[in-house]
């Protein structure tokens, strides 16, 4: 997602996804993405968190940071760096694992469109959004009708006001200015990386 950075005065557009776990706690929600991430061969680390991709696809990133806001009205919220609309397979995935409801949610006013996909128990259950002039309001009217939390935050936030010395969000205090969101107690954040191939020897 992106907004107005208040260091340059520049605007940017409103833009970012959301994925969405029902009614599983976060600490099984974190263990149920750890696994996700191993299926795709990316280890947990320490290092950097920040390798912003914004037009490739979430999935072939080397480098997957993920914050996970604490469960509010039954809804545990996962928001993944690099302003990608594309969840890059999370939401499926955990809605497998962990055999329960998963949404995905994409918001973008610089293409003026949103969009959602839910999943049970790992398979596609509805489908929708709206590319409309009214495209705003409709997907506020989804938000506040589902009880979505969080609507707006994304990883950039998180990292910002979680300060330089967090290893894993370092890199992205620069994105938002001034910009510093209060986080909820319990923000987690899971940073993984695939590992490069070796040199031949």
């Amino acid at each position: 997602m992106s907004r107005p950075a208040a260091a340059n005065g520049i605007g940017m557009g409103f833009h970012f996804s959301t994925v969405y776990v029902r009614d599983v706690h976060l600490a099984q929600v974190s263990d149920a993405l750890v696994e996700l991430m191993g299926e795709t061969e990316r280890l947990p680390t320490r290092e950097r968190g920040l390798e912003p991709t914004p037009e490739a696809s979430a999935s072939l990133k080397r480098v997957r940071s993920f914050a996970m806001m604490p469960e509010h009205d039954g809804w545990v919220a996962i928001l993944e760096d690099g302003q990608s609309l594309d969840d890059g397979g999370v939401a499926e995935g955990l809605s497998e694992l962990l055999q329960t409801e998963v949404l995905a949610f994409a918001y973008s006013d610089t293409d003026g469109m949103w969009s959602f996909t839910k999943y049970w128990e790992g398979q596609p259950l509805e489908a929708g959004g709206s590319d409309g002039e009214d495209f705003d309001a409709t997907a506020l009217e989804f938000i506040e009708a589902g009880g979505l939390p969080y609507f707006g935050v994304c990883y950039e936030e998180v990292a910002s006001a979680a300060g330089e010395d967090a290893a894993a969000l370092a890199g992205s205090l620069t994105v938002l200015g001034d910009i510093t969101p209060r986080l909820p107690i319990g923000t987690q954040v899971l940073t993984f990386r695939r590992p490069g191939k070796r040199l031949p020897a």
